[in-house]
Formats: structure tokens, sequence, C-alpha cells
């Protein structure tokens, strides 16, 4: 079966597709900023359809639109109401746990590396430096 959230082939995933999942996840962006996005996760279809079935290679677009959609910002929707007692309440998640959660999801569906060009750097990613002081002398093992 076929539904409306499957893609076949060259198919590529809607905006409005897009829209729903990071919506699902608390993720709101503004609407060109979603359009561009979408555009990019949709150049590596051809890379998805040679490897994966649909669903997987649906799922492995949604996660890379969460990742390149988490650098928009790290505030997101935690409840809403309505029927007008309007409120929306937002919750800070570190951003780090956020993007290796992603990113775990991602790597574990996406084996071929379909969307590793467009991963975007690990920004908690952090650069480890030190000094290393020899002294010169003779190392004896033993007598």
């Amino acid at each position: 079966m076929v539904g409306p959230y499957l893609f076949l082939g060259s198919d590529m995933i809607t905006t409005e597709q897009a829209a729903e999942y990071l919506a699902s996840v608390g993720v709101n962006l503004p609407d060109f900023i979603l359009a561009a996005l979408v555009e990019q996760a949709n150049t590596i279809n051809d890379c998805l359809a040679e490897h994966y079935s649909p669903a997987v290679a649906l799922l492995i677009q949604c996660y890379l639109l969460g990742l390149m959609a988490l650098g928009q910002g790290d505030r997101y929707i935690s409840s809403q109401t309505a029927p007008s007692g309007a409120s929306q309440s937002f919750r800070y998640m570190a951003f780090a746990d956020r993007w290796r959660s992603l990113m775990g999801l991602l790597r574990g569906l996406d084996t071929y590396g379909c969307a590793t060009g467009l991963v975007p750097p690990d920004p908690t990613a952090v650069a480890h430096g030190g000094i290393w002081i020899g002294k010169g002398g003779r190392f004896c093992e033993g007598s």
C-alpha cells in the first residue's frame, strides 16, 4: 500500500511532510527556510532509492531534516493549548543531547551514507589539545 507518506523511486519528501514531522518534534521553521532544507534533503533521492525501501528512505530524510532544522534554534514547543486560553510553552533541551539523538537515528538507518554530505558539522564537537613534553634519556628494561 502506498500512502501519502511514502515515496517511490525518485519522488521527493514534500514540505508538508517535513513540516508535519518537524512540528511533531516541536520544531517550527519559517516556510522559506523549510522549503530550502527540503530542497537540500531531496538531492539524495537517487542514492536513497538505490539502497533503501521507501519507508527507510523517508525516515532518513526526516532525521536529516531534523538535524538541519536543529541548527536554526535550540527551543522547541513542549505544550500548546487553545480554545482561547491560548498558550504555548517552550522547552529548552540541551542542544548536544538533541543533536546526538538525531545523529544516532540517522546513522542507524543510513548505512550507505547517502545523507553524509548534507549533515551539518557537529556543533557539539570540542577540540582537545595538549603538549607532550619529553626529556632525553634512555629507557632500560630490567637488568
